[in-house]
C-alpha cells in the first residue's frame, strides 16, 4: 500500500536549470521519500530543465511528476498547474531559483502531524546569488484573519513564496492564482487565505528565497503593478475601515517602492532607479502618510533621485 502523501513539492520551472538542479537537490538529499513528492511544471523553451529532472529523479525512489508545458502557460497559470498536479494534504510552491534547507522536510512533516492549520508561514532565509545570507525573516504564532491581512498589507515582504504550506483543499474553496492579475497575483491569493483561515507562523526557517537580475519580480515595479495593488487593496474595505487601509497602504507602497529603488540603485542601473521613484509620484499614491521606518530613506533616495541626471 502505497503511504499518504502529507506535502506536495510543487516547482514551477522556467529555463534555470542551474537553479533547477540545486531545488531538486536541497529535496532529495534530505532522505525523505515517503510523505513526499515532487511536481515540476516546466514552462521552458527548451530542454535543459527536462535533462536536469531525469538526471536527478530517474533512478529516486520517491514519488515525482513531471510535466513540459508545449505551449508555455505563463507564470501564474504555470504555478496553478504544478498544484492541480498535487496529490499531497498540504502544498508547498518551490521556485525553480529557490531552495530547502537541511532538515526542513522533517519539520514541516511534524508540524503537519501535530496541527490541522490550514495555511502556514514559516521562516525564510533572503539570500543573494552566492546564497549569503541578506536577512531571516521569523514571525510566531497564530494571526485571525484581520490580524493577518493587516500584518500582510503593512509589509510587501511578509510573505515569501517557498516559505508557505498550504492545505491542498483550500484552493477548491478559495480558487487558484488569477492569471489577470499579472505580478501581484500572490499578493491577491494570500488576501483570500488569510481573510478566510487567518495564518500559523512557525518560527522555523525551512527555506531560503534568492534575490537576484534574473528573477521575475525584478519587473514589478511599475504603474501597473501598483494600480493592481491598489485595486487589491480595495476589496478588504469589509474587513479593514478607511483608517487601517490608509495605514496598511503608507507602509505597504513606501517598503515595495523603496525595496525596488535599492535593487536597480545596488545594480548601477540609474536610470531605472530614478523611473521607480518616481511612481511616488503617481496621483493614487498621494496623500499616504510616509511611516517613521522609511522617512529617512525616502527622503535620501529622493535627493538621489533628482542629482542622477547630472552624473548620467
Amino acid at each position: 500500500m502505497t503511504p499518504e502523501i502529507q506535502l506536495s513539492i510543487c516547482i514551477p520551472a522556467y529555463n534555470r536549470p542551474d537553479w533547477l538542479k540545486r531545488g531538486i537537490n536541497s529535496i532529495i538529499s534530505q532522505g525523505i521519500v515517503e510523505q513526499i513528492e515532487i511536481i515540476i511544471s516546466d514552462d521552458s523553451t527548451d530542454e535543459r530543465c527536462k535533462k536536469v529532472v531525469q538526471e536527478l529523479l530517474i533512478n529516486w525512489s520517491g514519488q515525482w511528476q513531471y510535466q513540459a508545458n508545449k505551449p508555455s502557460l505563463g507564470m501564474a497559470e504555470n504555478w496553478n498547474y504544478s498544484l492541480k498536479l498535487a496529490q499531497g494534504k498540504y502544498v508547498l510552491v518551490l521556485h525553480d531559483d529557490d531552495f530547502l534547507y537541511s532538515e526542513s522536510l522533517q519539520n514541516i512533516l511534524t508540524k503537519i502531524s501535530d496541527c490541522d492549520r490550514a495555511v502556514m508561514l514559516f521562516g525564510v532565509a533572503v539570500v543573494d546569488e552566492q546564497e549569503k545570507v541578506l536577512k531571516r525573516q521569523l514571525n510566531e504564532g497564530y494571526l485571525v484573519p484581520k490580524a493577518a491581512l493587516i500584518k500582510l498589507l503593512s509589509n510587501s515582504s511578509f510573505v515569501r513564496f517557498p516559505a508557505m504550506v498550504i492545505q491542498r483543499q483550500v484552493f477548491k474553496e478559495v480558487g487558484f492564482f488569477n492569471a489577470a492579475l499579472g505580478e501581484p497575483t500572490d499578493i491577491d491569493m494570500w488576501i483570500r487565505l488569510f481573510s478566510r483561515y487567518g495564518v500559523l507562523c512557525v518560527p522555523t526557517i525551512t527555506c531560503a528565497y534568492t534575490v537576484h537580475s534574473q528573477a521575475l519580480t525584478m519587473g514589478v515595479f511599475n504603474q501597473t503593478t501598483i494600480r493592481r495593488l491598489l485595486e487589491i487593496f480595495s476589496r478588504v474595505t469589509d474587513v479593514l475601515n478607511p483608517q487601517e487601509l490608509d495605514r496598511c497602504k503608507g507602509k505597504f507602497f513606501h517598503q515595495f517602492i523603496l525595496a525596488g529603488a535599492f535593487r536597480m540603485l545596488r545594480r548601477k542601473n540609474l536610470t531605472e532607479f530614478r523611473r521607480v521613484m518616481e511612481l511616488f509620484n503617481l496621483p493614487e499614491l498621494q496623500g499616504l502618510d510616509c511611516p517613521l521606518k522609511w522617512l529617512f530613506f525616502r527622503w535620501v533616495f529622493g535627493i538621489l533621485s533628482k542629482l542622477l541626471p547630472s552624473f548620467s
